[in-house]
């Protein structure tokens, strides 16, 4: 009996350690271990640091943050969930309220942060896309500061990647452009670039958690949409499977090309360029002889020094500075975004602000550039009406046009030059009578539209000298519509309808 007892407990004690050990060997979630090897590759995090992760309660920022909290032990860290509510979807105190439960059952400390992005898109003259962006940074780096935390966790991932690649790519960037989300810049990380969408999905799945849907995230409205919900779908069912992998690979190789090329336009620039407080003096003579891509590189580095953002310059103003520095004889100038100019004066160029004293357009004057290409794309803030979002669209030959009065499409290829300005002497507008255009004044149009007095010198129009193109909201001109010969279209859409909003 005594020998049973012991062997039984032999048995059981043998078992318990058996137990143990499988415990402590069971193999770490694929999904984990991938952003562990990923993080420690990348010497993301330093053991003991604090880690604010960007929290919206989205699949992606969801899989973030909880696979964090799984590895925090392995990485020693600790962490900060951060989440904006951004003001603008009604559903937005659901998402913040699944943070909020999301953070209390692990015990980690949560922050919310409202901000209204409608009304600060307006102060900052951006779009509501552009001023969530630097909104959430800012709170980023103001919450960074006070738990004196180390990184800011971010939840992009390969297909961000893709998108983004594609996107720049038909807008018409370089190599710069192409370049990769990196999965470190600054304090900024990025833990989930080693996976995709789909891996993501599958790993929230498999643990069972759930997430916060974005309805408007499968809606084709904005570029990026289009981009993530039908061309990358399309192109992994149609042409290759892992379509999303290889543009990253192919980012990443164009992320370490653009590095060796600035690296060499960097000297060229010292060599060739004189810095004044709003302008850049180039020498010509010492960059006619140089490499296409070393232009290239010099041109866009005087841009950055005297522009707020590389994002509206495309290929179509590099090419447009490379062909008027290519002169030799006279003086000749383009115009450029924020404001800007090139002027050639013999083997000088200077790219410059605007003398808005001698200038035709003044600064309550928006100016649409005459050399956009398709998929060049631009916003500007227009008072009185609201953010214009402005893109160049190819004509494909059909007859179903926007019919919102504040979304327009006009033949590019007769405007000579698209300003938004307050109405002045001698405009007029072509209207269509009986098939035949007629001349009417703004004047005129004004009174027939019973547009009250005190609102008639505030309201912005779209002019093309004195011929009025578009009165926002009221009337279109018959002059510039869309017809078989039509190649490309200028599409111009306005946030909210500022006076007339019909």
């Amino acid at each position: 009996m005594k020998a049973q007892a012991f062997l039984r407990g032999v048995v059981f004690v043998c078992a318990l350690i058996i137990s143990i050990i499988t415990i402590i060997l069971e193999p770490m979630n694929t999904f984990e271990q991938r952003l562990q090897d990923f993080i420690k590759q990348n010497n993301m995090i330093a053991s003991g640091s604090t880690v604010l992760v960007g929290f919206s309660g989205g699949a992606d920022s969801t899989a973030l943050i909880l696979s964090l909290y799984e590895l925090r032990k392995q990485l020693n860290i600790r962490l900060i969930a951060v989440h904006i509510n951004h003001l603008i979807r009604k559903e937005a105190g659901e998402d913040a309220q699944f943070v909020k439960s999301f953070c209390k059952e692990r015990n980690i400390e949560c922050i919310v942060v409202e901000k209204d992005i409608p009304k600060l898109s307006q102060e900052w003259k951006m779009t509501e896309e552009e001023a969530g962006r630097r909104a959430r940074y800012e709170a980023f780096e103001e919450i960074l500061k006070e738990k004196k935390a180390s990184y800011i966790a971010i939840a992009h991932h390969q297909n961000d990647v893709a998108e983004t690649l594609l996107m720049n790519l038909f807008r018409g960037s370089g190599v710069h452009g192409a370049g990769a989300i990196r999965p470190v810049r600054g304090n900024i990380i990025r833990p989930l670039l080693c996976v995709a969408r789909s891996e993501i999905e599958a790993y929230l799945h498999d643990k069972g958690q759930l997430f916060c849907h974005d309805a408007t995230n499968d809606e084709d409205i904005h570029t990026r949409n289009i981009v993530r919900n039908r061309l990358l779908p399309l192109a992994e069912k149609e042409i290759n499977s892992a379509a999303v992998s290889h543009l990253c690979r192919a980012a990443l190789e164009f992320s370490k090309a653009d590095a060796y090329i600035s690296k060499a336009s960097t000297l060229l620039y010292e060599k060739c360029a004189k810095e004044s407080t709003d302008s850049i003096l180039i020498d010509l003579t010492a960059l006619r002889d140089e490499d296409e891509v070393l232009k290239d590189g010099v041109i866009l580095k005087a841009l950055e020094k005297l522009t707020p953002s590389r994002k509206d310059i495309t290929a179509a103003h590099i090419d447009s500075i490379k062909a008027l520095a290519n002169g030799r004889n006279g003086t000749a100038s383009v115009d450029l975004p924020y404001n800007l100019e090139a002027v050639r004066s013999y083997d000088e160029l200077q790219i410059k602000k605007k003398n808005t004293k001698n200038s035709s357009l003044n600064e309550n004057e928006f100016k649409i550039p005459s050399f956009l290409n398709v998929g060049d794309e631009m916003s500007f803030s227009v008072p009185n009406l609201g953010m214009a979002h402005i893109e160049i669209l190819t004509y494909n030959g059909g007859k179903l046009f926007p019919s919102s009065a504040y979304t327009k499409w006009f033949d590019y290829d007769r405007i000579q030059g698209a300003v938004f300005r307050k109405r002045k002497t001698g405009d007029y507008i072509l209207v269509e009578q009986n098939t035949a255009l007629h001349k009417k004044t703004i004047a005129k149009l004004m009174t027939d539209e019973k547009v009250p007095k005190y609102e008639r010198d505030e309201i912005y129009l779209l002019t093309d000298g004195n011929n009025v193109l578009w009165v926002p909201g009221i009337r279109m001109s018959g002059a510039f519509k869309i017809n078989e010969n039509t190649k490309k279209i200028l599409a111009i859409n306005i946030d909210n309808g500022g006076f007339s909003n019909g």
